[in-house]
């Protein structure tokens, strides 16, 4: 029985010690790939844990400071950009969600951005409507979003 119970042991430490080695290493772009670590997830939808995100259709990853006075977008995040100039999200037309459950449109960090709906929460001060619960095109759902009203492992959007 010990013979079981050490692979399994080591595997999950293993597992762990990858995902911790990537929350270090966050936020960064290695090459088109984004990758975030998100402690935790007050605000949905969104995940906790690394979030590595390949950025196409034509983005570009950069990393982009947050604002450290606001207690919700403090943390730099990699973003795939649709273009590396600056936007106002107070000026800026709302974010539009694709066919492939995907967000673009100038978010908080002020970029225009390509997100999932999975992860709008995290980029956006209010979750885009297109992202809140199943509907033509959903394609499915993800991460929590999909018919549940925009709720992720419990915690719902609270209208943001």
């Amino acid at each position: 029985m010990f013979r079981l119970a050490l692979p399994t042991l080591l595997l999950a430490l293993l597992t762990s010690a990858c995902s911790e080695d990537l929350c270090s290493q966050a936020p960064r772009c290695d090459g088109s790939e984004a990758l975030n670590c998100e402690p935790e997830c007050t605000v949905g939808p969104c995940s906790s844990g690394p979030i590595l995100q390949e950025c196409t259709n034509g983005t570009t990853c950069t990393v982009v400071a947050g604002d450290r006075t606001d207690a919700r977008f403090y943390r730099s995040r990699a973003v795939c950009a649709v273009t590396l100039e600056a936007c106002d999200p107070a000026t800026a037309a709302p974010p539009t969600c694709g066919e492939d459950r995907f967000v673009t449109g100038c978010g908080v960090y002020r970029r225009d951005i390509r997100v999932s709906c999975s992860q709008s929460g995290l980029y956006f001060s209010q979750v885009p409507a297109c992202c809140q619960g199943a509907g033509p095109g959903d394609g499915g759902s993800d991460a929590g979003t999909g018919g549940d009203g925009g709720t992720d492992a419990g915690t719902a959007d609270a209208g943001i």
